[in-house]
């Protein structure tokens, strides 16, 4: 894939799931977080039905696959959403919880060479630090206290869900490329996260009897932004850039979600952006620059073959089809 193409997924990657904290910070003042994510997650679930079923990309998958990406869905959207969004219930504030998940490229990078065999470079580390520099000069201004320690675990436990079920996801590309194996459709794989979504959200949901959808127009279209913008867009662009870099590159991105966060609000609400907010958004980029740095060059295929070959598991450069 070249370079330019992943460059603009990657923007456009920011830019959709950053949506997704402003919504939903909205979003929650009207709905529990339970009765929002089980909609979005229903909603979700149908229209990937009928677009694996029209474009023909039912696939037969082991049993194995099939338990290992259920897993996937329930770490990286289910307890990761339940927790971050379930944060705000409890008054944590969204730069807070912005804060806790800007720390995924450092757990990602801790956890990468022990799930993914991938490696973190002395540069890489740096940029590291640096991004995650930036984040805390954005959001500190934004902490409250008075909160109870429940309250601050919920986005702590969020954003180490999510590094390991993309983790989990990024290793199982990398066995499917070391035997040489066909990638599954990004759709059917989504199709089978909101399966395992759901497997945790409809119970809790029914237990508690949070299901109803007797939504206003304004809490419908911020469903279905979610349901399809975010849970859709958003992550299958995530699926899309794992297959071609690193994980811990695409996790860096991570540190761009504040400054976009930022600039959202201040196009939909007009808050004002400080000096300070750009003097951030600086040293989140640089950051970023630090740890994208070593695979600009050459970014098509052998993006995805310079990751195997640091593991050992694949000598050759090989194009990677990607079949949405």
């Amino acid at each position: 894939m070249q370079a330019a193409l992943l460059i603009v997924l990657s923007t456009l990657f920011v830019m959709l799931w950053s949506s997704g904290w402003v919504v939903s910070r909205f979003a929650i003042e009207g709905l529990s977080a339970m009765t929002l994510l089980s909609a979005r997650y229903l909603i979700l679930f149908i229209v990937l039905l009928l677009l694996v079923s029209v474009l023909r990309q039912w696939r037969p998958i082991s049993l194995a696959t099939l338990l290992h990406h259920l897993m996937i869905g329930i770490l990286s959207h289910a307890v990761y959403l339940l927790a971050g969004i379930g944060a705000f219930e409890f008054g944590v504030s969204a730069s807070l919880v912005a804060f806790v998940s800007a720390l995924q490229p450092m757990i990602t990078a801790a956890l990468c060479g022990l799930i993914t065999q991938e490696e973190t470079t002395p540069r890489q580390w740096q940029g590291l630090l640096l991004g995650l520099s930036a984040v805390m000069l954005l959001v500190s201004d934004g902490y409250m206290g008075g909160l109870s320690a429940y309250s601050l675990v919920l986005p702590f436990l969020a954003v180490t869900c999510l590094s390991i079920g993309f983790l989990l996801n990024k290793r199982f590309e990398l066995q499917q490329l070391k035997r040489r194996k066909k990638q599954l459709p990004v759709t059917l794989i989504l199709f089978i996260h909101s399966m395992g979504a759901l497997i945790v959200l409809l119970p809790l949901s029914a237990t508690h009897n949070l299901v109803h959808f007797d939504f206003t127009a304004s809490q419908w279209l911020i469903v279905i932004w979610l349901a399809l913008v975010v849970s859709l867009g958003a992550y299958a662009l995530l699926l899309i850039l794992l297959r071609h870099l690193p994980s811990m590159q695409v996790a860096t991105l991570g540190y761009l979600v504040p400054p976009a966060t930022m600039l959202q609000v201040y196009i939909v609400f007009g808050d004002p952006i400080s000096r300070l907010d750009i003097v951030g958004l600086g040293i989140a980029g640089a950051g970023v620059y630090l740890v994208m740095k070593p695979s600009v060059r050459g970014l098509s295929a052998p993006s995805v073959t310079r990751v195997l070959s640091v593991t050992g598991v694949l000598r050759k450069r090989q194009q990677v089809d990607i079949e949405l």
